[in-house]
């Protein structure tokens, strides 16, 4: 019998971080996953962010996935129309992947199809000796023992054997089978709507070049469903809704599948081919706890979102974020067991914003249904098409699409999320859901948030992030300009030591205006780029308060 101090389950994106993470922390991984090669159908396609700093800090080049991913042109605009072809009653902004965004991260969203994002995980993983990838292998059981949990695999080809590891992080889906053996429920609606993904290869530029974008929402009657443009030169999805319960999935064979793209395009098209086509359902729903002894959900394994927002990755990759600093920090012996608690106290308010966001994004779509078809179902058509004809002249149609803006700007759920757990030192109180705005992101330096992105120049005097300069394999001490005693404490622990004015300048602001903090205090970064505490000076007796600091974030 092996053994490995994590096994993760799952080698989607989740999964994938999950060992990246791991290994930057040092700590070696046994990465699995039962299907035989990765998934070819595109799936989810909006990286946000965050995410793509996560990225950054594992070694996976940001600028190449964005570069990898749709131009902001291509994939910067949600269009809602009859048919693709067809009126357009409406258009706004996807997000913000342009240069105004570049004043709070380094990296703007980009979108980039599923498969090409886990590839370029893939061949860091490749080589990364800590990490020990297999594919076609399943957990098909859990046991826990008073040191660990020994793990059942079963190969494709039948082989079985046995893995005993010292946490499981199950990164295996919404259909998370080990959830299921743990016995942890999910919380919230579980089906909203049953939809066919519908993907096909298609060139459909001269169709689209005078009204790019990376969603279509389709309203003429007889032709629900969204268009996904993943590129809009080859890879397409026609995301249909269906009742399986009339319409299994067998009765869309190809031809059938051929002539729902053709209604939804409004023209016969150029030639496609029809990749895949799989069911799946709509849910809005968080596991009721995120760990079970030594296990731990993470990604759509601990949240299911609906797809309005794009949320649903991005919030799995900050899962693992959190989680993997303090598995390595228990591993290492630098932390109390009582640490991997707050994993959940923290990452499961996020996703209950995030979840309640989406649901509230679905639902609002049903202004836009209101709008275009009236309140009369006995003149739903002529309703339709009066509205078709003329669709600038109604205010109620401007004032629905209006609604819709807050689910493509969703910038404060991917950068404002803060965290308040004994993981963190006089962090406020977190908001509840219907109190947050999601697009209105404000740079924050309380405990609990993240360290704000700020371009600042080094003493060899290049302009980088400070997001740059944080490592992600330990703690950090940002500290102003009169904190010499903060940045002699810190680098005596083994820290990253940075002083405002010595090691970094802001060019445009300074420390205090910033931080709120004198120019003797100092912050305290966790591995994850979140504040664990604020230091208000103190600086004669810096080392003692840095190491009480540590032992209550720590847990110790």
């Amino acid at each position: 019998m092996s053994r490995i101090p994590v096994l993760i389950a799952g080698a989607g994106p989740v999964g994938q971080l999950s060992a990246l993470l791991l290994a930057r922390q040092g700590i070696a991984s046994r990465l699995i996953d039962r299907r035989p090669r990765p998934a070819e159908a595109p799936k989810a396609h909006a990286v946000n962010p965050r995410t793509l700093e996560i990225c950054e800090s594992v070694g996976v080049s940001a600028e190449g996935l964005r570069r990898e991913g749709a131009s902001a042109n291509d994939a910067g605009w949600v269009r809602f129309v009859g048919t693709l072809t067809g009126t357009e009653f409406g258009a706004l902004p996807y997000e913000r992947q342009d240069d105004s965004a570049l004043a709070d991260t380094p990296y703007p969203l980009t979108n980039i199809p599923q498969p090409k994002f886990e590839a370029a995980l893939a061949k860091a993983i490749e080589a990364e000796p800590l990490i020990t990838f297999t594919r076609g292998i399943a957990c098909t059981g859990l046991v826990e023992v008073p040191d660990g949990v020994t793990a059942q695999l079963e190969a494709e080809d039948g082989r079985r054997d046995t893995l005993t590891c010292d946490y499981l992080i199950a990164a295996d889906g919404a259909g998370s089978r080990l959830r299921d053996m743990l016995g942890i429920a999910m919380e919230g609606p579980e089906v909203l709507q049953h939809n066919l993904m519908i993907h096909f290869e298609a060139d459909l530029r001269a169709l689209t070049d005078a009204r790019p974008g990376v969603l279509y929402f389709l309203f003429q009657p007889g032709t629900s469903g969204v268009f996904i443009a993943y590129d809009r030169g080859r890879t397409w999805v026609l995301m249909h809704p269906h009742d399986p319960a009339t319409e299994p999935r067998d009765s869309f064979d190809e031809a059938r599948c051929g002539q729902l793209i053709e209604a939804a395009i409004g023209t016969t098209p150029p030639a496609l081919k029809i990749r895949h086509v799989s069911p799946w359902t709509m849910s809005a729903q968080v596991a009721e706890c995120y760990r079970k002894g030594r296990v731990f959900l993470a990604g759509d394994a601990a949240h299911r979102f609906p797809p309005t927002g794009g949320l649903g990755l991005n919030t799995g990759a900050v899962d693992t974020q959190n989680l993997a600093w303090k598995l390595a920090a228990v591993l290492k012996g630098e932390a109390g067991e009582a640490l991997l608690d707050t994993y959940e106290t923290e990452r499961r308010p996020v996703a209950q914003v995030n979840c309640e966001q989406s649901l509230t994004n679905a639902s609002k779509l049903f202004e836009l249904f209101g709008a275009l078809y009236g309140r009369d179902p006995a003149r739903m058509q002529a309703h339709y098409e009066a509205v078709a004809a003329n669709p600038k002249a109604s205010a109620e149609l401007a004032a629905a699409v209006e609604a819709q803006r807050p689910h493509f700007d969703s910038f404060n759920l991917q950068l404002g999320y803060r965290y308040a757990s004994a993981a963190t030192i006089g962090a406020p109180a977190l908001q509840a859901a219907a109190g947050v705005d999601i697009s209105d992101y404000r740079p924050c330096w309380e405990a609990g948030a993240h360290v704000p992105h700020r371009l600042v120049k080094t003493r060899s005097g290049e302009r980088v992030s400070l997001l740059s300069l944080l490592a992600a394999d330990r703690f950090a001490i940002l500290a102003g300009p009169g904190g010499t005693s903060w940045r002699e404490a810190a680098a005596a622990t083994g820290l990253t030591a940075l002083r405002g004015g010595w090691d970094f300048e802001d060019e445009a602001k300074g420390w205090t205006e910033l931080t709120g903090l004198p120019k003797d205090g100092a912050l305290l970064v966790r591995p994850d780029g979140h504040i664990a505490c604020r230091f208000e000076g103190g600086t004669e007796n810096a080392a003692a308060l840095l190491g009480e600091a540590l032992a209550q974030v720590l847990a110790r």
